[in-house]
């Protein structure tokens, strides 16, 4: 008796899900406006570091298409693990190799078509590309950044690295990601992982910065 009335109960709750869902869709603007925050732990460089994301613009035909601007960043001062570099044919502060830091990010505008699982109305699958600028960096630090002769820190970097302590190029960032609908209809959270690739990057100490990466964050707009 108890399992016919939770089966009833259970049934009872799906089809209204379902009916809100539905609903919900039909009362959707053609256009609203959205905006996400993120963190995103990323395999760049042959190296795991982490750092914010963001995504913002707007949700078009009725939540099945995202359009904007996104980007994510490395800050230097959140990851402290260093890239190791053997100097040619100089030495600096009296060494011959150097443990660097490395900051920079990515910047583009995206699309993001958007679909809703079959059976599961309460999940939507994202699928973002963006197309933009990615810049990384390799920097002294600690003790090194003070320099024997005093000149300012950015020059014996381009001296020491032969021009190239950075470099840029253009970002290619694709993904998957799951976003979740909870009763704040305005509200979601999502995951997802993401492949970026800097074409054309080529700095003195990685001559490729791009790698898979994972994202967790969450969205507030009119979805």
């Amino acid at each position: 008796m108890r399992t016919n009335l939770l089966s009833l109960v259970l049934f009872a709750l799906v089809s209204l899900a379902s009916r809100t869902s539905t609903a919900r869709a039909d009362e959707r603007p053609f256009a609203a406006p959205f905006v996400g925050i993120d963190w995103r732990v990323n395999g760049l460089a042959d190296h795991v570091s982490h750092g914010p994301g963001f995504q913002l613009g707007a949700v078009l035909f009725r939540g099945h298409l995202k359009v904007g601007i996104a980007g994510f960043s490395r800050p230097g001062p959140l990851n402290p693990a260093t890239f190791r570099v053997a100097l040619e044919d100089t030495t600096y502060r009296g060494q011959s190799t150097l443990d660097l830091r490395s900051d920079g990010g990515v910047v583009g505008i995206f699309v993001a078509p958007r679909f809703t699982m079959p059976g599961l109305p309460w999940l939507d699958v994202e699928l973002p590309i963006l197309v933009g600028q990615g810049a990384f960096g390799f920097y002294l630090h600690g003790d090194d950044r003070e320099t024997p002769d005093g000149r300012r820190v950015s020059e014996w970097e381009n001296e020491l690295l032969d021009g190239k302590d950075a470099s840029f190029g253009i970002a290619v960032d694709v993904g998957l990601r799951l976003s979740f609908r909870t009763p704040a209809s305005w509200l979601r959270p999502y995951v997802g992982v993401h492949y970026t690739n800097v074409i054309g990057y080529d700095a003195f100490v990685r001559g490729d910065y791009s790698g898979f990466g994972g994202v967790a964050g969450v969205e507030v707009g009119g979805f």
